[in-house]
């Protein structure tokens, strides 16, 4: 299939690269906005079932001015000193004034004596939004109340600053949106400058950038598509990942086709047949990396967390394109480039020395050194993973001159941190609510440690419902909230009155449910897609111990490369906690992207033993020939998603960390020295059933067949 493929490609370049043109116009003409189906709102991507959405249900139900999107608005001086009656009064009449300025989308701006704080530093005063966050309505009305109020203040010695769910989600788009640029120019730079230095060549080093720019915007329109098709959101997250999944796996593939090219092309084969030739071969690796990063992400469609779920679908249909780029695109531009595609110096001679010649006959004559010795470095920091801990705290994630992270910081010096976003709890009676039991419940919740204070519970219009809010000493999105709404508070309002509906809401209930079911998701996630690339391996590889080696050692790479997260990140930079979202996205791409380079290896590592090689000779042309190969590409694909550490959003930052980390380990360890030495240690047996070879003679007729 793939010498057919490779054949109508290089025949027919310029037809090829119409189609392409034709397509892609058509996508991003007529494909609606991406940004329309994205959504950063935890509550979108929980099922119904949970108890947090339940609760929003109901309180939406019964309570609508105060169920949707919430803010506090912080006030304090700006020489950080007390509050003076004439500033108390001029924070009071700020809330008058915002209400009877009717901003679009915001429903109600409050404040009473109880919005000042005991120190007096500071007032808060409650904004309520219609609609919930992340709405466009509320993410439009942030920042009009944010001038508002900096307008409304001028000449007091008085600053706002707006907080709260609808303002933090409204930031963390614009984080979002920050990161995307800052990622699109690194990559941009990175595969520049890289590429120019491996291919010395400029056309090579702009050539991807072009193409994959082209393909990235195809991928969001053809997303989106799916996403109005399917009714489905993406997270705030994807643009950021796809940038550099794109950039970097489709590197990968044009520097496997380069590569492999430029070798047929110093051994003396002419233009036309050495693209033909390199096409068929590397083809049959890209589309089984491909085939495995698409069905370790398929995995994601089990997780019931549409935060991971959602990521597949956009994922997926860039590694398919991507594939479909390389077997046809980029091959049809060097078919038309032919000589000039190295320009100016060619593809030069083999070069004298190299690295992995010297490393290539270690590997093959002192395969045990080799093998104990790695698998050592990677066990010990894999034991360091033991010692991961996770953190929910999105909003502490930001970069510090956020203004939402920057009015929380205000507020909290003053007021429980509980304060920026209280826990509710909804009591449902099929009568009216019973007004002892309701009052036993809300003396209950605030003899809980760790509870600040229980505002008195407000009844719904018809009495059958009632609403305590419920402020935290910690704040809403730290562990020790999550730990005590997830026991004491949920178990005390559960238990509280006899026949009625009671639910726990809010931000920090959400996040308990968010945490509860990525357990689940994750134990469910992990094993399928080992699966799924263990089947893949085994079809392209055409045998079970190898499949069953490079998943050992991808597996191992994991556990490594998180240990190294948790010394970099907790010991080293002494954060509180790594994203929740970064293990289990590490762990997809790790053995996903990660075996693209044990697949090469692997793949040369079979063609040379059925060649007739001995396992160490095998193994020495491998390395020799597809050693740097793995690693230019790996290099490249670690600095692109090391671009992500330049973001200020630290689950971005440890993401990218975490991937560099595990595309190194897999690309400059696992794959050039690890399953070469255990493919000398295991010789035959490491090809059962297919370990059979064939004469020499044989594959040299195949070659040349193949590019006639």
């Amino acid at each position: 299939m793939f010498a057919v493929i490779a054949r109508i490609v290089v025949g027919h370049p310029w037809r090829v690269i119409a189609g392409w043109v034709v397509v892609a116009v058509a996508i991003i003409v007529f494909s609606p906005d991406l940004d329309d189906h994205t959504s950063g709102n935890n509550q979108d991507f929980l099922p119904t079932s949970f108890e947090s959405i339940k609760a929003q249900e109901l309180g939406t139900e019964y309570f609508p001015a105060t169920s949707g999107a919430t803010g506090t608005l912080v006030i304090s001086r700006t020489d950080d000193a007390a509050l003076s009656p004439t500033d108390q009064q001029a924070a009071l009449g700020l809330a008058t004034t915002l209400q009877n300025e009717k901003i679009p989308g915001v429903t109600a701006v409050t404040g009473s004596p109880q919005s000042f704080s005991p120190d007096g530093k500071i007032a808060a005063l409650q904004v309520a939004f219609a609609g919930q966050p992340g709405d466009d309505i509320v993410n439009d009305a942030v920042p009009l109340v944010r001038t508002a109020a900096t307008t409304a203040l001028e000449g007091t010695g008085l600053e706002a600053g707006l907080t709260g769910n609808a303002a933090i989600l409204v930031d963390s788009n614009s984080a979002y949106d920050d990161a995307e640029n800052v990622i699109t120019i690194a990559t941009v730079v990175i595969i520049l400058l890289t590429l120019g230095l491996v291919f010395r060549s400029p056309i090579i080093a702009v050539m991807p950038i072009i193409v994959i720019g082209v393909v990235f915007t195809a991928v969001r329109g053809v997303t989106a598509f799916a996403a109005e098709l399917f009714d489905f959101e993406v997270s705030t997250s994807l643009d950021a990942i796809l940038v550099v999944v794109l950039f970097g796996v489709g590197t990968d593939y044009i520097v496997f086709l380069l590569f492999r090219y430029r070798e047929e092309l110093r051994q003396g084969d002419n233009h036309h047949h050495a693209l033909i030739l390199s096409t068929r071969v590397v083809g049959r690796v890209v589309a089984s990396s491909a085939l495995t990063v698409i069905g370790a992400f398929s995995a994601l469609f089990l997780a019931e967390l549409g935060s991971l779920n959602s990521l597949a679908p956009g994922l997926i249909i860039g590694v398919a394109l991507m594939l479909v780029t390389a077997l046809t695109l980029i091959p049809a531009v060097c078919a038309i480039l032919g000589k000039h595609l190295f320009w100016p110096l060619g593809p030069g001679p083999e070069p004298k020395r190299s690295p992995f010649g010297p490393i290539s006959r270690f590997v093959g004559h002192r395969p045990v050194v080799v093998v104990v010795t790695i698998a050592a470095g990677l066990i010990v920091l894999a034991i360091f993973s033991t010692g991961y801990k996770s953190t929910y705290d999105t909003l502490d994630e930001m970069p510090s001159d956020t203004p939402s992270q920057e009015a929380f910081n205000t507020l909290s010096a003053s007021l429980p941190p509980g304060a920026l976003s209280p826990t509710q709890v909804y009591v449902k009676t099929p009568g009216p609510v019973p007004q002892d039991e309701l009052a036993t419940l809300s003396t209950d919740l605030s003899k809980i440690p760790g509870v600040a204070s229980v505002t008195p519970p407000k009844l719904s219009q018809d009495g059958t419902a009632a609403l305590i809010n419920v402020i935290l000493v910690d704040g809403p999105y730290t562990a020790e909230a999550l730990d005590l709404v997830e026991g004491p508070v949920r178990d005390t309002a559960h238990s509280a009155i006899p026949d009625a509906e009671v639910l726990v809401g809010g931000q920090t209930s959400t996040l308990v449910d968010v945490r509860s079911q990525l357990g689940s998701d994750t134990a469910l996630v992990f094993p399928v897609a080992v699966v799924i690339v263990g089947v893949i391996l085994g079809l392209l590889l055409l045998s079970v111990l190898a499949p069953l080696n490079l998943l050992v050692c991808v597996g191992l790479t994991f556990a490594a490369t998180l240990g190294a997260l948790v010394i970099v990140f907790l010991h080293g930079a002494g954060y509180e906690g790594i994203d929740f979202s970064t293990p289990i996205v590490l762990y997809l791409f790790v053995v996903a992207i990660g075996t693209d380079y044990n697949i090469l290896l692997a793949e040369r590592l079979r063609e040379e033993f059925q060649n007739g090689h001995t396992p160490a000779e095998a193994a020495r042309i491998s390395i020799s020939n597809d050693g740097p190969t793995v690693s230019a590409s790996g290099t490249i694909l670690a600095l692109t998603f090391a671009s992500l550490t330049l973001t200020g959003l630290e689950n971005l930052q440890e993401l990218g960390a975490g991937v560099a980390i595990g595309v190194l380990l897999a690309s400059l360890v696992m794959a050039p020295m690890l399953v070469p030495g255990l493919s000398v240690l295991q010789r035959s047996a490491f090809w059962w059933p297919a370990n059979k070879t064939k004469p020499p003679a044989a594959d040299t007729d195949a070659r040349v067949a193949s590019a006639t």
